[in-house]
């Protein structure tokens, strides 16, 4: 009897873990491939391991998963925020700017964070309330918001912070970047948020049917105000946290940034539909969009060829989530 459960104990055990393994990339679907494109550049990339290019990978990972984080909340209710960039951009102009001329880290601080939250909260009242389309009302934005910050900037970056601006950027907490402590925060707060509250419930059921959320007594105004307010605020958080590492602040700053969120969002699992996806999906699609971008610049890719294999990303991840949900739709494995 004793030689029947041994034997039994290790097919159970590797039972678990395939179990196990196949329920992870159900959740997360991107991570094989996050795997293998990671495997791929440490044997291939010399100088990708190297640990002064995984604290920069780190520190520049940071401000990208906290908009990504915020932008996740919008498509999850099925709608779209691409202004997100744009407010990057002036909150770094009005947050370093703030930071030169007062000489307090703090100030800048709150002035940047307060310009997203600003821009997020316009861009809820038109969605929620007024109805626009949130694909047009946020392209206006997206030009007028990046003018602004070439108007407050002229076109120049804004440079000359305190010393205690870069030092906090570069400081270490337990060997680890502060700003990727400070974005892990985030990703917890949103996860609690996402699955743990009824405002992240009723994110995905306005996602996923907006009539249904109406019978339900949720409040699908609230709720979108909520998201867009959040997308902006997050946004700029990132933007102050991009400050901090590079010491300075630019209109142009966040002219990149759009194109690596969605990026890494749709590709991540969201479905630009709403109601489908999480924040554990952002987080991987992010970590490719930086092994990538990373990875690209150690091969000497130029810049202008980087945004085509992001956008060949951005394409291949929109088209492998529309076979995903096909297959489960028809009931598939």
């Amino acid at each position: 009897m004793e030689k029947v459960m041994v034997n039994k104990r290790p097919g159970e055990v590797v039972a678990r873990f395939s179990e196990f393994g196949l329920r992870l990339v159900a959740a997360l679907p991107l991570l094989p491939i996050l795997l293998v494109v990671a495997v791929a550049m440490w044997v291939l990339v010399p100088g990708f391991a190297t640990m002064i290019n995984l604290e920069n990978m780190a520190r520049v990972l940071a401000p990208l998963l906290v908009a990504a984080i915020g932008a996740t909340f919008v498509m999850l209710t099925g709608g779209i925020d691409l202004s997100v960039g744009a407010t990057f951009g002036l909150a770094s102009v009005v947050g370093a700017t703030v930071m030169r001329d007062t000489g307090s880290v703090g100030l800048g601080l709150v002035a940047g964070i307060a310009v997203g939250a600003a821009v997020g909260a316009a861009n809820g009242v038109a969605v929620a309330r007024l109805k626009l389309s949130p694909f047009v009302y946020t392209l206006a934005i997206l030009l007028t918001v990046r003018a602004t910050a070439f108007l407050l900037s002229r076109g120049y970056s804004v440079g000359r912070l305190p010393r205690e601006a870069t030092a906090l950027g570069r400081s270490q907490i337990l060997g680890v970047p502060s700003l990727l402590w400070v974005a892990l925060v985030i990703l917890a707060i949103g996860l609690v948020a996402l699955h743990k509250t009824p405002f992240g419930r009723s994110v995905y059921l306005v996602g996923s049917n907006e009539r249904a959320a109406t019978f339900n007594a949720i409040n699908v105004r609230r709720t979108k105000w909520l998201v867009y307010f959040i997308g902006g605020t997050l946004s700029g958080l990132a933007s102050m946290l991009a400050v901090l590492r590079l010491g300075s602040g630019a209109p142009v700053l966040g002219d990149t940034i759009l194109l690596q969120i969605i990026a890494a969002v749709v590709v991540g699992g969201t479905s630009v539909f709403g109601g489908e996806g999480g924040l554990w999906r952002t987080f991987t699609g992010v970590v490719l969009v930086v092994i990538l971008e990373k990875g690209l610049d150690l091969m000497g890719v130029a810049f202008y060829d980087q945004a085509v294999v992001i956008g060949a990303v951005i394409l291949f991840g929109s088209a492998f989530g529309v076979y995903l949900r096909r297959r489960r739709n028809l009931g598939l494995r």
